[in-house]
């Protein structure tokens, strides 16, 4: 499941985009959601999500995506949409993260504290829980480890008593023990590169894209001024204005009669 804050935000993004994301289920999902807290009725919302999906898919077959379509509908009319403003990280909290040896460990104990104050915001009685999978964690935080580094890792945490494991053997959540009150000193509001944010955090060389807001690296960490978008923004805007940039140009030419169009 993707880490989203502020669903209603998220889906309206969604219906404006036409778009069903990397995860269409989750975004029909939310969607359905987003109609049913605006008032619309069940059968109302299910007629919704049809006419989004097909401008979303203009090619879909709307028969094919039926089961699609109710399962999205039944989940959202199953549980209510997440609205978090953001959740905070506390001086004793960091500095317990910031006391463990390697970057690597930190960022993996500053997710998964993230993730468990998430979860306890969603879920009152979570209990500190964390039940996102292990290849889940390791992305937000930004790591690239082996099996037997991430256990490792893992099997670290719990020696410093900052995380316990399941009792069940096929049960691969693990609980944050570490969460503790104090002067909030870290405001997370985006779910994506905790693991960058834990980084910028301690002046290392990342940034927020202006355009999509994603805490990134700077291409050139030795030159951390002038560069505002993450490379997937930088791309698609340079295409933007590379069309932009032509087409201004055509039309001067064209209104100059240098360019001629021939007629048909």
């Amino acid at each position: 499941m993707s880490m989203v804050l502020r669903e209603h935000e998220w889906a309206e993004n969604m219906i404006q985009s036409k778009t069903l994301g990397k995860k269409p289920s989750e975004t029909l999902r939310r969607v359905a959601r987003y109609y049913i807290d605006n008032g619309y009725s069940k059968n109302e919302t299910r007629e919704l999500l049809d006419a989004f999906l097909i401008q979303c898919e203009p090619k879909a077959s709307l028969p094919k995506w039926s089961d699609a379509l109710d399962y999205a509908l039944a989940r959202a009319l199953k549980y209510d949409a997440i609205e978090i403003d953001g959740i905070d990280i506390t001086q004793p909290e960091m500095e317990r993260i910031d006391s463990l040896e390697g970057k690597q460990l930190r960022r993996l104990a500053f997710t998964l504290l993230c993730l468990a104050k998430y979860w306890n915001t969603v879920m009152p009685n979570g209990d500190g829980w964390v039940n996102n999978k292990e290849n889940e964690i390791t992305a937000l935080a930004n790591i690239t480890a082996t099996i037997q580094r991430q256990c490792l890792m893992y099997h670290s945490l719990r020696e410093c008593g900052m995380i316990q494991f399941a009792q069940r053997v096929d049960n691969t959540n693990v609980r944050v023990c570490f969460a503790e009150d104090g002067e909030t000193v870290l405001r997370i509001t985006d779910f994506r590169n905790l693991g960058y944010q834990y980084l910028k955090y301690h002046g290392e060389p990342y940034f927020e894209c202006k355009n999509c807001g994603i805490i990134t690296k700077y291409n050139n960490p030795s030159r951390t001024g002038g560069q505002k978008y993450c490379k997937d923004c930088a791309y698609e805007i340079n295409i933007r204005n590379a069309i932009a940039s032509t087409e201004k140009r055509r039309a001067a030419l064209s209104s100059s009669g240098v360019l001629k169009v021939e007629q048909p």
